[in-house]
């Protein structure tokens, strides 16, 4: 019995630790691309109008952030990205507690950034909010 409890507690034990394996790296991930360290200063605006607001985008720690979303609750989220010839193609989903969430997706090429972003949050007591924005930036150089 006791051999029993031995053997079954090493296979757990193996099975824990097969968990922690990193998986071997698909052929997305030959084309990631990290944008850590970069950051981008430009306008925003209602999709089909003109720009009403500034805003900042980080790129720090594998992490997304629009400065301008952080007085709403948003924070920083994981970002994913890759290259599609010479252009970067990112997106991120940031949330927030109160105010929904927002789906950012959009290209760098060069020094310049240009995305859309979707704002959505589930309200009981007036309409959803679905509102779609876009960005214009270029790199910001005195960090």
């Amino acid at each position: 019995m006791r051999t029993h409890i031995v053997a079954i507690s090493m296979v757990c034990l193996f099975m824990a630790g097969a968990s922690f394996v990193t998986p071997p790296a698909t052929s997305s991930d030959k084309d990631a691309v990290v944008l850590d360290g970069m950051v981008f200063v430009g306008h925003v605006g209602p999709v089909g109008k003109a720009a009403n607001g500034e805003d900042e985008i980080v790129f720090q720690d594998g992490l997304f952030l629009s400065t301008s979303c952080v007085k709403y609750g948003f924070g920083t989220a994981p970002y994913e990205a890759h290259r599609e010839g010479d252009v970067i193609v990112f997106s991120a989903t940031v949330k927030s507690s109160k105010h929904g969430q927002i789906e950012w997706h959009g290209t760098i090429r060069g020094e310049e950034i240009q995305a859309s972003y979707t704002w959505t949050k589930d309200r009981w007591y007036w309409f959803d909010a679905n509102e779609q924005n876009w960005l214009k930036a270029t790199l910001k150089k005195d960090l």
